[in-house]
């Protein structure tokens, strides 16, 4: 292309629409002023914080404070709709390591619309305290529930499956040497009575591997 015609494409460019691209800078300057001459302000504002990426084979013991209060500065105009959805807190623990650990919060792990700034997060760090678990299985014990006579009435109960796997601390593997179903319930004392029921887990850091559903059969003698 010759510098002419370059220069007459630029030229034709520049003439074609001038009151509309003249309305849009005026509005983008307007826009830019109004917002650069708002008043700044600071809110406190409550989070809760997200424990993410816990690696796999470890679990986290210790009770690690869940609420960060933020110091946020921004516009007013948005600071004034901000909803508790517009503001999050995690951290990543996808690269700890076991044992205790301090993780240093800053604005890195708080997500805040654009145009607000993060001036200030208490508390400035958490202690996590990793530790290694283990998985094996364990046997079922179905609870079977209901008044005397509809118990005394039971041959046997089967569980199906009959265990589950569980992770948990190696320590509270010697306090689990059966996990129980929550309470069942016959309807009638005939026959075989068939329901669902949840396998319930009372150590703290133990949980099942899969589904914790089960079901329970109850035989009564005839």
């Amino acid at each position: 292309m010759m510098a002419s015609d370059l220069f007459g494409a630029v030229r034709r460019f520049a003439t074609h629409n001038v009151g509309m691209k003249l309305l849009a800078f005026v509005l983008s300057v307007a826009c830019w002023l109004f917002v650069a001459g708002e008043s700044k302000v600071l809110v406190g504002f409550s989070v809760p914080l997200e424990i993410r990426d816990v690696p796999k084979g470890m679990t986290v013991t210790n009770k690690v404070e869940r609420k960060l209060d933020l110091r946020l500065a921004g516009p007013s105009s948005i600071l004034s709709g901000l909803r508790a959805s517009d503001v999050a807190a995690a951290i990543d623990l996808s690269a700890a390591k076991p044992g205790r650990q301090t993780v240093t919060l800053d604005d890195r792990v708080v997500k805040v619309p654009p145009g607000i700034a993060v001036q200030r997060i208490f508390p400035p760090s958490v202690e996590v305290i990793l530790e290694r678990t283990e998985r094996r299985v364990v046997p079922v014990v179905p609870r079977i529930g209901g008044t005397q006579t509809i118990r005394r009435k039971v041959e046997r109960v089967e569980v199906v499956p009959p265990s589950v796997e569980v992770e948990a601390l190696p320590e509270e593997f010697s306090r689990m040497s059966a996990v129980f179903t929550e309470e069942v319930v016959p309807e009638r004392d005939t026959d075989v009575f068939s329901a669902p029921a949840r396998v319930e887990l009372r150590e703290p850091h133990a949980k099942i591997v899969g589904s914790p559903d089960v079901r329970v059969k109850v035989y009564f003698r005839k």
